[in-house]
């Protein structure tokens, strides 16, 4: 009879995984070279590649493809979760997903590199990078803040970041989304993947239609992205995310400051102007200042039947009868 055998390894989450079955007979390992032997053996011994070229400034020969399946079935399976363990999954893999996905276009901020110029050493630029998140030397550029007319004869400032200040915020709003997204209640539609501002239109028509509404409050919050308390988008990203390293680079990005004709000021307030993580970070707030406030505290106090949409900023709510 075959020995019955139980190992143990680290599942993607970080816990131990328990494998228990019969040993039966194993077929042959093909033969490999001896250069393929060589990096396998480098990367298995150092993931994060930093020997696998032979040099502390060069990006490993095999970079391993990560997953962030199994945290998003955590996230789903388990609304109350606290994370705190996610800075690791920024990883080579991810990084250069991130930089794929960014908007290449020609604007640069203070560091004046553009994705075309980053691009013709990825792998080493991406590789360095990576390296200084590990050992916490990455350091966060402040904001480049320019200023374009609006049709009303007025201007309105636009942010500009650092381009790998963007392949890290976008990395990080990976990993945020995976996790918040199974909360996120389904009438917030802004800057979401899978929802849209057409989509927002038709519930509204339909939910109208159905409930015969008719009671319309259209809102618009001012200047949002530029008044979120600091303090308070922090102990509210903890109730679902505690994980230091998270915590530190959005705490980086928000104090980078802002940067306008040679001067740089700190806002007390206000998440990264122009930032990639921006978009995220208002959908974590608004999440609990108002879609969770709606749903907890308004809805049950309400006669007949309303609803809200919201895209970002902007929020619809309706009713049936206008509040006495």
């Amino acid at each position: 009879m075959a020995p019955k055998a139980t190992h143990c390894r680290e599942g993607e989450a970080g816990y131990n995984v328990f494998l228990e079955g019969t040993m039966g007979d194993t077929q042959k390992s093909p033969t490999i070279s001896t250069q393929t032997q060589k990096i396998a053996s480098q990367v298995a011994s150092d993931p994060g590649g930093s020997s696998a070229s032979g040099a502390c400034d060069s990006p490993p020969i095999l970079i391993p493809e990560s997953s962030l399946a199994r945290i998003k079935e955590l996230a789903t399976l388990d609304p109350e979760m606290v994370f705190i363990s996610l800075a690791h999954r920024i990883d080579l893999h991810l990084l250069r997903k991130s930089f794929k996905q960014l908007r290449k276009n020609e604007s640069t901020g203070v560091d004046k590199v553009t994705a075309k110029e980053y691009a013709v050493e990825l792998d080493k630029n991406l590789y360095n990078l990576h390296q200084r998140l590990r050992r916490g030397q990455y350091v966060a550029s402040p904001v480049k803040r320019i200023w374009i007319d609006k049709e009303d004869g007025k201007q309105r400032p636009i942010g500009i970041t650092a381009l790998e200040d963007k392949i890290v915020q976008k990395a990080v709003t990976s990993l945020l989304e995976v996790v918040y997204e199974p909360i996120f209640h389904d009438f917030s539609h802004g800057f979401r993947s899978g929802h849209s501002q057409h989509m927002a239109i038709a519930e509204i028509r339909d939910k109208c239609t159905s409930l015969n509404i008719n009671w319309i409050v259209s809102a618009d919050i001012t200047g949002l992205f530029d008044n979120i308390s600091k303090k308070l988008l922090r102990e509210m990203i903890q109730l679902r995310v505690n994980d230091g390293g998270i915590l530190r680079l959005i705490g980086k990005w928000l104090n980078a400051g802002v940067s306008e004709a040679g001067n740089i000021i700190y806002p007390e307030k206000g998440t990264p102007q122009g930032g990639v993580i921006s978009p995220v970070l208002s959908n974590i707030f608004l999440h609990y200042v108002l879609d969770e406030w709606y749903v907890r505290e308004v809805l049950p106090r309400l006669k007949g039947k309303c609803f809200m949409i919201r895209f970002a900023d902007d929020c619809v709510p309706r009713r049936q009868t206008l509040l006495q």
